[in-house]
């Protein structure tokens, strides 16, 4: 007989492969704002369209495609989540990890976040914690707009956010409420609909120093890490976990580098990782994307698919994904 472990996965597995998701969430807690009714986005396509936000930054709209006749169904269905670039990376090197989001039950938010001459940092694009309640009135105003491919659908109460090398360290402090150079161009207040963060190739740690103890009470945070990340290793981020508030997550993906997230290995204009990854570029931005919409979908919608992935079998059958969680 199949151990519980293998046998949840055979029957668990296809339906993550396919972008299958499960909105179902048990009852609130008293005093808890009961989430949406349960609902399914089975396999919808990703649809992907341009916005710009109320601070000026362009951006990329990921989201599920929902027929005319699903729309009353899945009403305020989706969570927003904001995607936070690397130093100099491209919105557009999120694309792959971006639709894994999307076909997961999400509206996901990729702004460009440029740091004009004659600022604190070089001009380029450098996010802000600023950037992510513009982001989230973005998609509060698609939202309400008349016409739009995602008017109705969101949930604008949750929100979720993507953090990538200084675009992590930027969630972090999001998640912490402060707002400290050279992370934030503010002013910068935490939207009460943040609630979860997941931060790959992030770390708060110089070797086995800790540098910096956030205080993130009331969000759930997840460090996703390339196990060959030579740009922000894995031992910072094992040193850098247990500084988290509870929930918190540390999840490992073997083979991937620093730029396991991005649609390609170094992408033009950042730091290049002197590590190459062993995992293929197109299976690592998968993982990052289906674990980090998982820890997501845990923490916004109380998903108990994701939740047994992440807290019972705790990472993939075949060990490339491993979570730690406590």
């Amino acid at each position: 007989m199949p151990r519980p472990r293998h046998l949840a996965a055979a029957l668990l597995g296809p339906c993550l492969a396919l972008g299958l998701t499960v909105a179902a969430a048990p009852a609130a807690a008293a005093g808890t704002p009961t989430a949406p009714p349960a609902r399914a986005a089975l396999g919808l396509p990703v649809s992907t369209y341009a916005v710009t936000l109320p601070s000026g930054d362009p951006a990329d709209v990921y989201h599920p495609r929902v027929p005319a006749a699903l729309r009353p169904v899945l009403t305020d269905a989706f969570p927003v989540v904001a995607v936070l670039q690397g130093a100099n990376v491209d919105k557009g090197q999120y694309g792959d990890v971006s639709r894994v989001l999307a076909r997961q039950g999400f509206v996901v938010v990729v702004p460009n976040h440029v740091r004009p001459p004659g600022g604190p940092l070089p001009p380029g694009l450098f996010t802000s914690q600023t950037v992510v309640p513009n982001a989230l009135a973005a998609a509060t105003a698609e939202d309400d707009r008349p016409g739009s491919p995602i008017a109705g659908i969101v949930d604008t109460d949750r929100l979720g956010v993507v953090g990538h090398s200084f675009g992590g360290a930027v969630a972090l402090f999001a998640a912490a409420g402060v707002c400290e150079f050279p992370l934030c161009d503010g002013p910068y207040q935490r939207p009460a609909a943040l609630k979860a963060v997941t931060a790959y190739g992030t770390n708060l740690a110089t070797g086995d120093r800790l540098d910096r103890d956030l205080d993130t009470s009331g969000v759930a945070v997840a460090l996703v890490q390339g196990t060959l990340d030579g740009i922000a290793p894995l031992a910072e981020a094992e040193v850098t976990y247990p500084s988290l508030e509870r929930p918190r997550a540390l999840i490992t993906i073997a083979g991937a580098n620093h730029y396991g997230i991005t649609d390609v290995d170094d992408p033009p204009g950042a730091a290049p990782d002197p590590n190459e990854p062993t995992l293929a570029q197109d299976r690592a931005t998968t993982l990052v994307g289906r674990w980090s919409g998982l820890w997501l979908r845990a923490q916004l919608r109380a998903d108990p698919v994701a939740r047994t992935l992440i807290e019972v079998f705790r990472g993939s059958v075949d060990g490339t994904v491993r979570v730690r969680t406590d």
